[in-house]
C-alpha cells in the first residue's frame, strides 16, 4: 500500500479544501484544514515534507508571516501560494520565504489539483528519504473516506 501523504489547505473559507478533497479523492492523502498560524504549524508537525496551499486572501501579511514560520518548522515543505488579487512584488518575496510556487490571478480549481498531484511522488520520495520513522501517527480523518480503509 502507498504511505499517504500530508496535504494541508491554509485559507480562511474551506473553498479550496472542498475543490481539491473532489479532485484528489482517489489519492492517498491525509488532508488538513488550517485557519491561522499556530493550526498550520501543529498539522505539519513531525512531517518531512507535508505538501500546503496556502491562500493569501486579503491578508497577504499574515500569510507570509505563517509562511516564514512554516519554512522554519518544515524546511522541505512543497508550498504552493496563492495570490487570487496579485499582489504587487509579493510573487518573489514570497518565493524567497519558502514558497515552492505563486499563482497570481485566477486559480482554476483543475490545474491546483494537478500541481498537487504532481507533488505527491516527490512529496513521499522526500518522506522516505527522511525515513518512515520520521512521520507521526495521524488521527483517522472521519471524513476521508480513505482512513476507512486502514482501519
Amino acid at each position: 500500500m502507498t504511505p499517504r501523504q500530508l496535504v494541508v489547505i491554509s485559507e480562511r473559507r474551506s473553498t479550496w479544501a472542498t475543490q481539491l478533497r473532489a479532485r484528489l479523492q482517489n489519492r492517498p492523502v491525509i488532508w488538513r484544514e488550517t485557519r491561522g498560524t499556530n493550526d498550520l504549524l501543529a498539522a505539519v508537525e513531525g512531517w518531512p515534507c507535508p505538501i500546503v496551499v496556502l491562500d493569501l486572501g486579503t491578508q497577504p501579511r499574515d500569510a507570509l508571516e505563517r509562511l516564514v514560520r512554516l519554512s522554519v518548522l518544515a524546511p522541505s515543505s512543497l508550498v504552493l501560494v496563492l495570490d487570487r488579487l496579485c499582489h504587487p512584488d509579493l510573487h518573489e518575496l514570497a518565493r524567497s520565504m519558502g514558497a515552492t510556487r505563486v499563482w497570481s490571478g485566477f486559480a482554476p480549481p483543475p490545474r491546483v489539483a494537478e500541481v498537487i498531484d504532481g507533488w505527491l511522488p516527490l512529496a513521499r520520495n522526500r518522506t522516505s528519504q527522511a525515513g518512515r520513522a520520521a512521520l507521526p501517527q495521524p488521527e483517522p480523518d472521519p471524513s476521508d473516506p480513505m482512513a476507512l480503509l486502514e482501519l
